[in-house]
This record gives C-alpha cells, sequence and structure tokens, in this order.
C-alpha cells in the first residue's frame, strides 16, 4: 500500500480502488466518523464503509475519484453539503453528539479589553440550540473536498455530529471558520451557491445568525489540535499566531468585516462588529485574506 500525506490524527494508505485509514489516540473520534459515514450512505456524497476494525481504530473505505475543482466548485460544494446535511433527521437523535453552542461570555470580555463599547449587543448575543437534526460534516475544508463531474463529496468526517446546516453553508461568507486556508468567496459565486442549497433542501432560512455564532467562537481562531478550552480570544489581546494562510488576528478582523454589514438583522452586534473592527485596525497589523482557494484533494 501507499502512504498518503494525512493530518497528525490519523495515517492513511491507499491500496488500489480502496482507502485505509487509521484514527490515532482517539476513539470517539473514530467512533463518529464511522457513525456519520453509515449514515450518510445512501446520499452519494461520502465514501462506501466496507470494512471496519474498531480495536485497531481502521476503516477501510471507497476510494473516490477527485477532478480538479471548477471555477465555480462552491456551487457544488453547497449542494454537497446540503445533500449530507439531509442525511439524518430526529429519528437519529443521540447517534452523534451534539452540534457545541457557543458562549458569548469569553466574547464579551474580550471586547471589554479591547476598550470598546459593548452598547445593546450582548442582548443580541443569545444563542439557543435550533433544533434541528442535520448531520453535519464538522469540519468542511479543503483538502476534506473532492470534486467529478457528479458533484462534491467529502470525507474525514471525524467531527461530525448532528445539528444546523445553516453553520456549515456559511462557510462560504464567514471565510471558512475551522480550516486552514481562509477565503473570500466573490459575492456572485456565494449567492448562487446559497440559492442551491436551499433549493436542494427545499426551504430558505437567514444566514446572518450562523456566521455571528462563528464571530463570538474563540476554538476558531486555531486548528482542531488546540480547541482544549483554552479562551483563545483573551489570548488575541496580547499576542497573534499565525494558522496557514494568515493569522489569529486576520482570521477575527476578516469575521468582524462580515458581520459588520448585518445592519437590518443584527444593528446592534453588527454597529459593535464596526467599532470592534475599527479599533483592531487602529492597534493591529491589518493581515490579507485571500480570494482564491486552494486545493489539495
Amino acid at each position: 500500500m501507499e502512504r498518503l500525506e494525512s493530518g497528525v490524527r490519523s495515517r492513511v494508505w491507499s491500496d488500489g480502488d480502496r482507502i485505509v485509514k487509521q484514527v490515532v489516540g482517539d476513539p470517539a473520534a473514530f467512533e463518529r466518523e464511522i457513525t456519520a459515514l453509515r449514515l450518510a450512505g445512501h446520499t452519494g456524497v461520502v465514501p462506501r464503509v466496507l470494512e471496519v476494525d474498531h480495536e485497531q481504530r481502521t476503516v477501510v473505505l471507497e476510494r473516490l475519484r477527485s477532478d480538479p475543482p471548477r471555477e465555480d466548485w462552491v456551487v457544488d460544494y453547497a449542494r454537497g453539503l446540503a445533500r449530507l446535511h439531509m442525511a439524518t433527521g430526529p429519528e437519529h437523535a443521540g447517534l452523534l453528539p451534539r452540534q457545541e453552542i457557543p458562549d458569548p461570555a469569553p466574547f464579551l470580555r474580550f471586547v471589554r479589553a479591547m476598550g470598546v463599547e459593548i452598547g445593546g449587543a450582548e442582548a443580541e448575543l443569545v444563542f439557543e440550540d435550533t433544533g434541528r437534526y442535520d448531520l453535519l460534516h464538522g469540519d468542511p475544508c479543503a483538502g476534506n473536498d473532492m470534486y467529478t463531474d457528479q458533484g462534491a463529496r467529502f470525507v474525514d468526517l471525524e467531527g461530525a455530529a448532528l445539528g444546523d446546516g445553516l453553520a456549515e453553508v456559511v462557510y462560504l461568507r464567514i471565510g471558512f471558520p475551522t480550516c486552514a486556508t481562509v477565503t473570500e468567496t466573490p459575492r456572485e459565486l456565494r449567492e448562487a451557491a446559497e440559492q442551491a442549497y436551499f433549493e436542494e433542501r427545499g426551504f430558505t432560512a437567514p444566514l446572518e445568525d450562523a456566521c455571528v455564532r462563528w464571530f463570538v467562537n474563540g476554538d476558531a481562531l486555531v486548528q482542531r489540535a488546540e480547541r482544549d478550552g483554552t479562551d483563545h480570544l483573551a489570548r488575541v489581546v496580547d499576542e497573534d499566531w499565525f494558522w496557514y494562510s494568515t493569522t489569529a488576528r486576520g482570521r477575527l478582523m476578516y469575521r468582524a468585516r462580515v458581520v459588520a454589514s448585518f445592519t437590518e438583522t443584527h444593528p446592534e452586534t453588527s454597529a459593535l462588529a464596526r467599532r470592534l473592527l475599527e479599533r483592531m485596525g487602529r492597534v493591529w497589523e491589518p493581515q490579507p485574506i485571500g480570494t482564491v482557494r486552494t486545493h489539495v484533494s
């Protein structure tokens, strides 16, 4: 078998038309991925599970074909996410963990530490479980998406959960918050992708609240291995750190710019984001955000 490049949490080999994957050091992540792959097996957007060794945390998967993504890949991406999200419903409650609800307290402490007035935003930063049972990928990033003329497919579902799929379709608007590569999707393509997502699902819904949830989430400033309970918003007041395509401060400033535009749906939070962005621009060195996403599928 040929060893393939993979992250620190897994070892991956290719064997003809099969992929062999071993999850290292995290039995819970392995079981989440196997459960998610089986729940989504009928959708056609994930590889088929061929064999599983639970003791060795090893799975044999169908090897997916991968073509270079087209210029409008985001439309296939959004449509594929919709199909994945529709794989589950209330009858699957308890099979996977629930999507985490962000705690706004660390974000509000960060705002105060930056010397910015909170105003009336605190009343808008009250988050609840939306009660949905969509199958969430957990990390739908570059390298975890693959493309053919049949559309997008997804691998590496170690962070799968049940929750609200809007949290993932907004990756195109809020800049891929769990991903190493942060990019800004051109508006025309983003709107086409969001339309494709809702057409696939048969309903429409506002996306601003899902973006705000990522804005206040300090764990979205570090890679998965560092999401260990540390208050990263407290860290970023005094230090910056580089994560692949930009820095933690660069990520936060980009998200603030997005949320600053939500003047109709979240007027107080939008105003706070503008004040915070102005303050960050004065005391921090701005970091650029790319507009071309790099694929390593």
